[in-house]
């Protein structure tokens, strides 16, 4: 039996404003019977088409969706029964809603209906009253298949696209970039661009998250109208971009990143009172098909460090010498961070996370502070995780903080704490008896204790991962996905890893107001998560707008500068209620 489709193609799923339209096949020889049928369904509002035999019903879903398919079992030629199994048989054949009409009442003829892949059956001669009923479930069922596509559709875009400034991200990268090297192998040689914007920081934190967020939009659609028909841009995170050129030379890709320094450069940003001048740095490394594609992100990586310590606001190109230079880096900055957990200058922080309901208090985030800097100036992780994990030590940090955490614990009884872990040290053999040790030894149980990863961290090797998981979750601990909606399609990995709670990205958050597809994949999140009983955090909630709006969602838990900052000592339940009563003010600097 052919297939309906000839190529392994999904069909347009056609939709209206108000999502109460349904597209209908009705298959039927009784000419009289099909207009009956046609006029019953026209008069509920649906679009509606109708042909005599299945072979001609197969044209017609070779061209067009159709969310319910209403056909006879007795056709001339192919029979309606070998009509839904061939319709079933496609990769997306589930999609439709098929009702099938029969003349037969024997139960093994109707068990046939229903094996044969319909979804419901009603006896002829049709009577108004009975396909009315069945026509009103039909379109329940539809309606409700409707709603779903529409929440995968979004999680699908989200999936391959930054939130902000809709360009692709990482986990597209990496696809182009192997297709990239793949074609240097057979002699068509490319480059990778990898560009950071210069001062970035300054703008965020004089004129404020959503201020930050517009320049980088704004720089998202220089870079797009600046490539190439088939370079592929993605934003990688922060405010950094990558550009992958298939068939460049060096030269090429010399001359086109020369020229996006200046068209940054030239772009002002700022608001009726200061303007700023951004400026990027961008690194350049060859895809040559000799070099993987992580060494070759990484090469371009190192270049574009080696540019920002050469002033900023240039090209740097890689060489095996910038491997060497970004060793160095790495190099000082583990030992800055041993130094500092030896002389207690790297400091834990508390950032509250409360209950929307209610504002009591349900744990801190734990959020390191280093304190080295002659001036006291605190360092945030973004300046040394890369490195910490670049040279290994990001498990031995790990470690430190929870041993701090844990004494905290011991000796506090404000709520519990949540703690950021490394994909080391969830790959590292000894953690688990490290942690419930360390519980033991402080008389801390382990469900005060949960722990934050991120996809990135996990889906390196993710049978290992939820293994150690689920063995660490019978002795207590919990587990949240951090950033959630940033990653590679988060809902997949929630069925395979034991997840307590969702942390959503708080890019998706801080925009809530503005942006109606931040809003969108919000409630999405929201409505999925709850199917799966699964508590939803939301981060960066800076106003009470956005409080107020979430709350309105069903959003469980907010973290954020509304609830409170992060600082050096726990939040008390009293302090809480304080700040949750008065006015919001505007967050001064980026989220730590």
């Amino acid at each position: 039996m052919d297939d309906i489709w000839t190529e392994d193609v999904e069909l347009a799923w056609p939709t209206d404003p108000d999502g109460n339209t349904l597209f209908v096949l009705v298959v039927e020889d009784d000419r009289p019977t099909r207009l009956l049928l046609e006029e019953i369904i026209r008069s509920r509002g649906h679009h509606v088409s109708g042909c005599e035999s299945a072979e001609a019903a197969r044209s017609m879903l070779a061209e067009q969706f159709f969310h319910l398919i209403i056909l006879d079992v007795q056709l001339p030629g192919m029979s309606g029964l070998d009509l839904a199994r061939l319709v079933r048989a496609h990769s997306f054949g589930w999609s439709y809603y098929i009702l099938v009409g029969t003349g037969q009442s024997r139960a093994e003829d109707l068990r046939g209906i229903l094996e044969a892949g319909a979804d419901d059956y009603i006896a002829k001669p049709y009577r108004p009253n009975l396909l009315d009923v069945r026509l009103a479930v039909a379109e329940a069922a539809v309606k409700s298949t409707v709603v779903r596509r529409h929440l995968e559709h979004d999680l699908e875009f989200l999936a391959n696209h930054d939130p902000l400034t809709k360009l692709s991200n990482r986990r597209r990268l990496a696809i182009f970039l192997t297709k990239a090297n793949t074609a240097a192998q057979a002699g068509q040689k490319g480059a990778l661009l990898y560009l950071d914007l210069d001062n970035f920081k300054i703008v965020n934190d004089t004129l404020g998250h959503e201020s930050g967020d517009r320049l980088l939009v704004a720089v998202a659609e220089l870079l797009q109208v600046a490539v190439r028909e088939n370079d592929f841009l993605v934003r990688f995170g922060g405010d950094e971009f990558v550009l992958v050129l298939p068939d460049c030379s060096l030269g090429e890709a010399t001359t086109m990143a020369e020229g996006l320094v200046e068209k940054i450069e030239d772009l002002i940003f700022g608001d009726a009172h200061r303007s700023f001048r951004v400026g990027a740095s961008i690194g350049i490394a060859l895809i040559d098909g000799k070099k993987d594609t992580t060494a070759i992100l990484a090469s371009a990586d190192a270049a574009c460090y080696a540019a920002k310590a050469a002033g900023r606001n240039r090209v740097v190109l890689y060489e095996e010498k910038g491997a060497l230079d970004t060793l160095m880096v790495d190099t000082d900055w583990a030992a800055r961070l041993r130094k500092a957990m030896q002389s207690g200058g790297l400091e834990l922080y508390f950032q509250p996370i409360v209950s929307m309901a209610s504002g009591v208090l349900f744990s801190h985030e734990i959020l390191l502070r280093l304190d080295d800097h002659p001036e006291h100036e605190l360092i945030l992780p973004a300046a040394f995780m890369s490195s910490m994990r670049r040279s290994g030590q990001a498990a031995r940090l790990d470690r430190y903080v929870i041993s701090r955490a844990i004494q905290w614990l011991a000796g506090d009884s404000v709520g519990d704490f949540s703690i950021n872990v490394a994909g080391s040290s969830l790959g590292d053999p000894s953690f688990a008896g490290f942690l419930i040790q360390s519980c033991v030894d402080w008389g801390v149980s382990p469900d005060r204790i949960i722990f934050e990863v991120t996809e990135d961290e996990v889906i390196s090797n993710l049978a290992h991962a939820s293994e150690f998981l689920c063995s660490l979750r019978k002795e207590g601990f919990r587990f949240a996905m951090d950033d959630f909606g940033t990653g590679m399609c988060s809902l997949n990995y929630l069925r395979s890893l034991p997840v307590d709670m969702i942390k959503i990205d708080g890019t998706f958050v801080r925009r809530l107001d503005e942006d109606p597809f931040n809003e969108a994949i919000v409630r999405a999140i929201q409505a999925l998560a709850g199917a799966l009983s699964i508590p939803v955090v939301a981060e960066c909630v800076e106003s009470r707008t956005s409080f107020d709006r979430l709350v309105s969602m069903g959003i469980q838990f907010a973290q954020g500068y509304y609830m409170g900052r992060p600082r050096a000592i726990p939040y008390a339940q009293e302090e809480l209620d304080r700040m949750l009563s008065v006015p919001s003010v505007p967050p001064e600097d980026a989220r730590e």
